[in-house]
């Protein structure tokens, strides 16, 4: 894996706070390299040689946060590893898997997603790809562990016997209050189409076009499988509606010139001022004090 001294110090930078890195990989050379690669950028990892050893590493190590895993293993392979990971830890803690594989298809990165991972990595994979999907993975873990910290937070100020009653965090709803935020979300959902055409923001569409915006917001592209991750439907289906975003002049798709086989997407200029100015409304609807 060739280091580009540049893409080293801007992910180095990016790579701050974030949680220990786990690599799986029967193969120990591979496993080292990849290891190295990681801690050049800034990350702190452990490696395990097969999947059992991993997922004695996850129950034994509570700060393993993401998880990139080879798919061909001996007795159990990457597949069968993130399965045993969705099922047995993410329903209790923050943990984003990624895969390696030297075949990448459509089949295989429908089957990663219905086990929760979140990026499908191609071999041979290069620093910059590594850098970019760390950083994807950082923003998902650390957005996940601040869901956990809230539920958690949640349950300690509203314990099951005292749920009905009035807490320091606040207080229960009353059906007014309710009424008021059922007609603010309305109002959100509503101020969207004095910006788009309501036909093209089906299903899972608008998910995909505001995981686009915050990416060109930052001045950055962002992969379609990336993009497709961000819902809560089959690849198959989210690539439909990436297609709609791009046939209604709203997404920008172009091949990335680094990697062939990876589609970039971005808004298009007049799509981002929409964008922009649909969330400056949204920003002003909500209510004073939020």
């Amino acid at each position: 894996m060739h280091v580009n001294s540049s893409d080293l110090e801007i992910a180095r930078s990016k790579a701050s706070m974030t949680c220990t890195v786990l690599v799986v990989d029967d193969d120990s050379a591979c496993r080292d390299e990849y290891c190295d690669a990681i801690e050049n950028l800034g990350y702190t990892t452990k490696a395990a040689a097969n999947a059992p050893d991993a997922l004695h590493q996850i129950a034994e190590t509570p700060d393993i946060g993401i998880v990139i895993t080879d798919l061909e293993m001996p007795t159990i392979d990457g597949m069968s590893l993130l399965s045993e990971i969705a099922n047995r830890f993410s329903p209790n803690r923050p943990i984003i898997t990624l895969v390696l594989t030297g075949h990448s298809s459509l089949q295989v990165a429908t089957k990663a997603m219905q086990v929760q991972a979140t990026d499908l990595l191609s071999k041979p994979v290069s620093m910059e790809q590594l850098a970019d999907a760390l950083r994807r993975a950082s923003a998902h873990y650390f957005a996940a562990a601040y869901r956990f910290q809230m539920r958690t937070l949640t349950k300690r100020s509203d314990p099951p016997d005292h749920r009905d009653r009035p807490t320091k965090q606040g207080h229960k709803p009353s059906k007014e209050e309710l009424q008021t935020f059922t007609r603010m979300l309305l109002k959100f959902q509503h101020n969207k189409y004095k910006f788009f055409d309501p036909a093209v923001l089906t299903g899972p569409s608008w998910e995909i076009l505001l995981d686009i915006t915050d990416a060109t917001l930052r001045g950055e592209a962002v992969p379609a499988s990336s993009a497709s991750a961000t819902t809560h439907v089959p690849l198959s289906t989210a690539l439909r509606h990436i297609n709609g975003l791009v046939d209604a002049g709203l997404v920008r798709r172009w091949t990335d010139p680094k990697d062939k086989r990876r589609k970039l997407l971005m808004l298009e200029d007049h799509a981002t001022v929409a964008m922009q100015r649909y969330l400056e409304a949204a920003w002003k609807l909500q209510p004073q004090g939020t």
